[in-house]
């Protein structure tokens, strides 16, 4: 039985699932506490730990050295290299599992919502209803019958009125959807925005022309900056993604175009990006992550209206703790099995790991 240590956000809900891999358990750190443990701290609780369930602490190649007995890390988290020093781990044939994949439905509704904020107005006309008195209760024009103004059609009609300022927004419907990036958030995303019934341009060289659903296409990025609609950025950063959307780039989209950026700041230009928004060059953006985070009390972006800004929630929903723990013991029986887990960040130690250790195949 591998005594545990979880620092990662955990529902006694799980217990069973837990309970039939080990009930030595014990909890410490940011998940339970929301106190991140340090370098040392975290090496006094692992010191007799076979297992550790790990949040935002840092399993360095330094606390896997002073822990001979940790066998297996499991990293609750998309990225496991954020946490984890994958490297380390495998040379000392330690599996890393990750819970890749914990946020994608939270990521994808969350960019249907903040592109529908955008589009449709939505954070704009609520921000002015509450915080200023140019949408409530102003006379337009200097009517001899005041009583015009309690009829919808009448007000809506005024040139100054809010369905003539603010209500030419676009539908999505029979529109062309770009998305960059086509791994797990990509595919949720596509269900959601295929049932408003756009066509999907897809941008990602490594996804298989089998994997995309009816209503999609694989085009090169050039093509989807210039024809789409509406854009959403959801890849990874890597060497090849850190500026793919360009100044270049992003001169190539509609005037009428949205964008909407809820993975990382250095796929985009920020400074381009302002820039054509600022010149009234595409129609709007949401952003949910910038270059400096948290965002800059004076940053420019804070002072368009034809941008919606969010403080890097789009995985931040409650209901990801229990896809990530789904995630971790269906990967654990896996592991606890002999089989290959779905998302194991160094399968390439599995063949000792199942030699060595015959004794955790506990569901053989």
């Amino acid at each position: 039985m591998l005594r545990t240590l979880i620092t990662s956000k955990y529902s006694s809900k799980w217990d069973k699932e837990l309970h039939a891999i080990t009930t030595d358990v014990k909890f410490s750190g940011w998940g339970p506490t929301g106190h991140k443990l340090l370098k040392d701290d975290l090496i006094e609780e692992l010191k007799d730990c076979g297992m550790i369930f790990i949040g935002f602490e840092n399993v360095t190649d330094e606390v896997i050295a002073a822990c001979p007995d940790l066998k297996v890390i499991v990293c609750c988290r998309n990225e496991a290299f954020a946490s984890v020093d994958i490297d380390a781990a495998t040379k000392r044939g330690i599996p890393v599992l990750s819970a890749r994949g914990r946020n994608a439905i939270s990521v994808a509704e969350y960019t249907m919502g903040l592109l529908l904020s955008a589009c449709k107005n939505i954070c704009l006309t609520d921000y002015k209803l509450k915080h200023t008195d140019e949408l409530t209760g102003q006379v337009y024009e200097d009517k001899t019958d005041k009583s015009s103004q309690k009829v919808t059609s009448e007000w809506s009609a005024d040139p100054k009125a809010p369905m003539a300022v603010y209500g030419n927004y676009p539908e999505l419907y029979g529109k062309k959807f770009g998305m960059i990036g086509f791994g797990m958030i990509g595919r949720e995303l596509a269900k959601r925005a295929l049932a408003f019934e756009t066509e999907l341009l897809i941008y990602d060289p490594y996804t298989d022309p089998e994997s995309v659903p009816e209503g999609g296409i694989l085009v090169d990025l050039p093509t989807l900056m210039k024809e789409s609609d509406f854009i959403s950025i959801n890849c990874n950063v890597t060497p090849e993604t850190t500026g793919l959307i360009s100044r270049e780039m992003i001169n190539l989209m509609k005037p009428t175009a949205y964008i909407v950026n809820t993975a990382r700041a250095p796929i985009m230009d920020y400074d381009a990006l302002f820039d054509a928004l600022n010149e009234r060059r595409i129609e709007g953006a949401a952003l949910d992550v910038y270059p400096v985070e948290p965002i800059e009390h004076n940053n420019k972006f804070l002072f368009l209206t034809n941008v919606v800004l969010t403080p890097h929630l789009a995985g931040a929903c409650r209901d990801i703790w229990d896809h990530q723990n789904e995630i971790v013991f269906e990967n654990l029986r896996m592991l606890f099995s002999g089989r290959r887990p779905k998302t194991i960040e160094n399968p390439q130690v599995l063949d000792d790991f199942f030699a060595e250790h015959p004794e955790l195949l506990i569901f053989k």
